[in-house]
């Protein structure tokens, strides 16, 4: 049992949050967080919502049954529970409704399985389908609920002991003695590292721990009365809330109790929270809410049992460690390690110290206000300087063992007991650093001088000081170091010449820097204006980054800093500052980030805008319109440890190559995204902790007008449009042939009418005359002129034969005769009038009336009727047939096919030479590109097939 409570003179570093920071009411009864690290905080005012610097209130005004707030757990669906003394509400998407009413809802606890339960009047319910059903340990009065890592449920029944929820039924999980069990029982806690050990807290008679059924009181304190809370933190330390602070049992039995004097409240403490990043808050009666910051800092007031509520002015140690602290209005004090007390020396007490310095031997020297220049070497203080016209306000020791003090218009050079003045320097002094050799940097007011062989440098400058307030010089990773009076750090580097700054836009707590100094690990830690800061220096950029900031926001002094003892003592305007220097950021969590909402904006029509909620935005990839192409993206992270360190890193996939730099800016617009899919990635970072990467995808749609489908169509029509063009021009053209060839046909069938009508009334007129002469003349001359009758005889059958010669030559001319069926037509009369009285059967078979359809050439109908002329005339002259069929038909590609057949006496064709005849029929055949074929055997008859290419597909037979 921890009795003995171990305080230290120290104060613990706590930031309240009040009134004045948007808590709406200071009495904190519950602290919960939600899923996205926001913490939910039931006050006696409402309930609010804070991520780290705003809160978001609610109220009986927004719908709470009451403002008194008991409990609160957020369900898997985001929705949140709220529990007061007068009913059960629940917000979602920022509206309040209640579900149950006059009833007073102590717990609220969500189990493995995602289900809601809580104690109403002590009565056990859980949430089904957004309603509290009663239906489990109806008989049992119940104090608390509590779950495990695993999210199994147990409960404490009143005068029995912890029940434990299996599948669905209730099994008594340990039995309490009865005047334990018979107490309020208001909280189980699960420890953090061992399953088998859970915490048990009684109101009245304190913390008892439960170990492998082995149940036993760890604490209990006299001067509480009541016991609230109970939590633990990441290192196993045990914090328990009373009605008068909160004490901290650490694992190494120690006890810590944390009051008015250190830096919290001693006011009834209703809850103490742990966090996701391992913060603990604390909920104090009437003064808010308090945020443990650690003890990476801790601040001195009372050190040692002596007060040093006070400014600390200088701090240095001498060769046996003795901390030297230098103070305004107190004077000097002595730390030896167990003991702080003023220094015996009267001429350095109660005074004002201006500095402290300690030299190569470890002697150190002070300088007191109108007293001058003192040196310690271990034993005794002795003067070394007397006080001047004015005082001595900083010195150093360079590489050859002088010194060189500063007073506030002159420096002194002061080697083997002789003294020098050093000039030509405008301003005030206010702190001066020795180099390597006799190489001296002086700050001034006006800015930096450097000295050397005891006199100014007229050629050196660094521009960027000029002007400047340097307060404290310092060098470190080959860079020297410059603390100024709002400039922030000036780091230059004296092989390059290049000059780096760091300000409040670095990171920096405040421009003003008063102290500079390196720990032993090389960090380089400052203190500002408000506060200190720790910086590290990045090797491949060559320069430093701001680390975390202490949670302080004090006031240091100027040069008041030292490494001591691994930790680095920090002057400020009220006591100490002792941080340390090995704390690592191991186990530390970095900042949490989600999208908070989007907004997307249509280009033409306001009514089209939409806002995308974080719901939606967890569901599946948006589908945006191409007119939706300006996207508003809001996000936020929360980091309760350091929420003024928070930065952003975003991209969007698609858009840009890489993440950005680091912005403060929680809200990215962009415009006139072109169509397609993108992913936008954000994360955050702080104090060198990345967080998670929150994602949103989405797709813009393309235009119609801008689709592959579009562009193919688009493509096809054009080609087709063109195809249409060069086949309209084509046809035109095609047409303007037609027409010309139309006129030039009609012309030539005039010319071919007109010129057998011609030829028929002029050439067959003189052929008649000549025949009717060569009659007359016959009759006129005597039977016995055999000569002159037979040379009539000529006249007259030349005269014949030429006539009928010219009637074909006029069937030929006349445009009549241009088709197929008149062709046949007047083969089918040419056979007849040449075997008629010859004793031959002649016959044609085919002809029909659909061949008048079939136009053709007049070259055709010449060579197509002079071949059967030529046949019919060779049949008539050798074959001795008795009968001749034409037959006109079709053969299967559909073309015309004439064949000849006669029963004549036929031919071997193997042995007879083609004649004339047959040339003269083969040869016109090509001319029409047609085929003759002959078929013939001697006694047999001859075949004989003219294929030609009239296609008659048009028609049937």
């Amino acid at each position: 049992m921890f009795c003995n409570i171990k305080i230290y003179a120290q104060s613990y570093n706590f930031t309240r949050y009040g009134l004045k920071e948007g808590l709406p009411q200071s009495q904190v009864s519950v602290i919960y967080q939600a899923k996205n690290r926001t913490l939910w905080l039931g006050t006696f005012g409402g309930v609010s919502n804070f991520d780290g610097k705003t809160f978001t209130s609610y109220s009986k005004a927004d719908g709470l049954i009451s403002n008194s707030i008991t409990s609160i757990v957020e369900a898997d669906n985001g929705q949140v529970y709220i529990g007061t003394e007068f009913g059960l509400n629940i917000l979602s998407e920022g509206k309040i409704k209640a579900i149950l009413s006059n009833s007073y809802i102590s717990q609220l606890k969500k189990d493995k399985s995602g289900t809601v339960w809580g104690l109403s009047n002590r009565k056990l319910f859980k949430i089904f389908k957004g309603k509290p059903v009663f239906s489990e340990l109806k008989d049992a009065n119940l104090t608390c609920l509590s779950t495990n890592k695993k999210g199994d449920l147990f409960a404490f029944v009143w005068e029995k002991g912890i029940y434990k929820r299996e599948n669905t039924s209730w099994k008594l999980y340990q039995e309490f003695p009865a005047d334990i069990a018979s107490t309020y029982i208001s909280k189980i806690l699960f420890d953090e590292k061992d399953s088998n050990k859970m915490f048990v807290l009684s109101n009245k008679m304190g913390v008892y721990s439960l170990i492998n059924k082995q149940l036993s009181r760890i604490f209990v304190h006299d001067n509480s009365f009541n016991y609230y809370t109970i939590a633990q933190d990441s290192k196993e330390g045990l914090w328990v809330g009373t009605d008068r602070g909160v004490y901290l049992l650490n694992k190494n039995k120690t006890t810590i109790y944390f009051n008015d004097t250190n830096g919290l409240s001693d006011n009834r403490v209703h809850d103490v929270f742990k966090d996701d990043e391992n913060n603990m808050w604390v909920s104090c009666f009437s003064d808010g809410l308090y945020k443990y910051e650690g003890d990476a800092f801790i601040r001195y007031v009372t050190f040692k049992g002596q007060n040093l509520n006070f400014p600390i002015s200088s701090l240095s140690a001498d060769k046996k460690n003795n901390l030297w602290i230098g103070t305004i209005t107190k004077g000097l004090l002595k730390y030896d390690g167990t003991k702080i007390e003023p220094v015996s020396n009267p001429e350095l007490r109660n005074r004002n110290i201006l500095f402290t310095y300690t030299d190569r031997d470890k002697n150190v020297w002070v300088s007191a206000q109108d007293k001058g220049l003192w040196k310690y070497d271990g034993l005794k203080f002795t003067q070394k300087l007397k006080p001047g016209t004015s005082d001595f306000h900083s010195m150093t020791q360079d590489s050859h063992g002088a010194y060189l003090i500063n007073s506030s218009m002159q420096t002194l050079y002061i080697k083997d007991g002789k003294t020098e003045l050093i000039e030509g320097f405008s301003g005030y002094n206010s702190c001066i650093y020795a180099l390597q050799g006799d190489s001296i940097f002086l700050g001034t007011s006006t800015g930096v001088y450097l000295l050397k062989n005891k006199k100014v440098d007229k050629n050196f400058k660094i521009k960027e000081l000029d002007g400047v307030y340097v307060l404290n010089i310092t060098k470190q990773n080959n860079k020297i170091l410059f603390a100024t009076l709002g400039d922030g750090i000036v780091s230059w580097n004296p092989n390059t010449k290049a000059v780096e700054k760091y300000t409040v836009g670095s990171g920096l707590n405040s421009n003003d820097v008063y102290s500079m100094a390196p720990d032993s690990n090389n960090y380089l830690w400052i203190g500002t204006g408000r506060g200190i800061n720790k910086l590290s220096f990045n090797k491949k950029t060559d320069k430093y980054e701001v680390l975390g900031n202490s949670p302080l926001v004090i006031e240091c002094n100027q040069g008041a800093i030292i490494n001591y003892k691994s930790s680095m003592v920090i002057g400020t305007v009220n006591g100490l500052i002792r941080c340390q220097t090995n704390t690592s950021s191991a186990g530390k969590i970095g900042p949490h980030i989600y999208l908070d909402f989007i907004k997307v904006f249509h280009k033409s029509d306001k009514k089209k805008d939409i806002y995308i909620t974080p719901e939606i935005i967890k569901g599946k990839p948006q589908t945006l319109t191409y007119n939706q192409n300006h996207l508003s993206i809001n996000f936020k992270a929360i980091y309760l440890s350091n929420p003024d360190n928070v930065l952003y890193s975003y991209k969007m996939v698609g858009v840009d190559a890489d993440f950005s730099a680091p912005i403060s800016s929680n809200e990215i617009e962009y415009s006139s995204i072109k169509p397609g899919n993108y992913t936008f990635e954000v994360y955050a970072i702080a104090d060198g902790k990345a967080s998670n990467i929150e994602r949103f995808s989405f797709t813009i749609v393309s235009p119609f007008y801008d689709t592959i489908l579009f562009k193919i169509l688009a493509f096809v029509l054009l080609i087709l449009l063109i195809w249409f063009i060069f086949f309209l021009t084509f046809k035109a053209k095609e047409r303007k042939k037609i027409q010309l060839e139309r006129i030039k046909i009609e012309e030539q069938e005039k010319i071919r009418k007109q010129t057998a009508e011609d030829f028929h009334d002029d050439i067959g007129n003189k052929l008649t005359r000549i025949n009717v002469l060569s009659e007359i003349l016959d009759k006129k001359v005597d039977d016995k002129q055999t000569d002159q009758k037979e040379l009539i005889r000529l006249i007259r059958e030349n005269t014949g034969q030429l006539y009928s010669g010219t009637k074909d030559i006029l069937w030929a001319l006349d445009p009549k005769s241009d088709n197929l069926l008149a062709i046949l037509n007047h083969i089918k009369n040419f056979g007849i009038d040449l075997f008629q009285n010859t004793g031959i059967t002649f016959k044609v078979e085919g002809i029909l009336p659909e061949h008048e359809k079939i136009n053709l050439s007049m070259e055709f109908n010449r060579n197509l009727t002079l071949i059967f002329k030529e046949m019919l005339n060779n049949i008539l002259k050798h074959a001795k047939a008795q009968n001749i069929i034409v037959s006109i038909t079709r053969n299967n590609q559909k073309n015309i096919d004439i064949l000849t057949k006669d029963d004549g006496i036929g031919f071997n064709l193997q042995q007879v030479k083609d004649g004339r005849g047959l040339n003269n029929i083969k040869t016109r055949s090509n001319r029409i590109n047609s085929e003759v074929k002959i078929i013939s055997e001697p006694g047999k008859g001859t075949d004989i097939l003219i294929s030609t290419n009239i296609c008659v597909t048009n028609f049937g037979n």
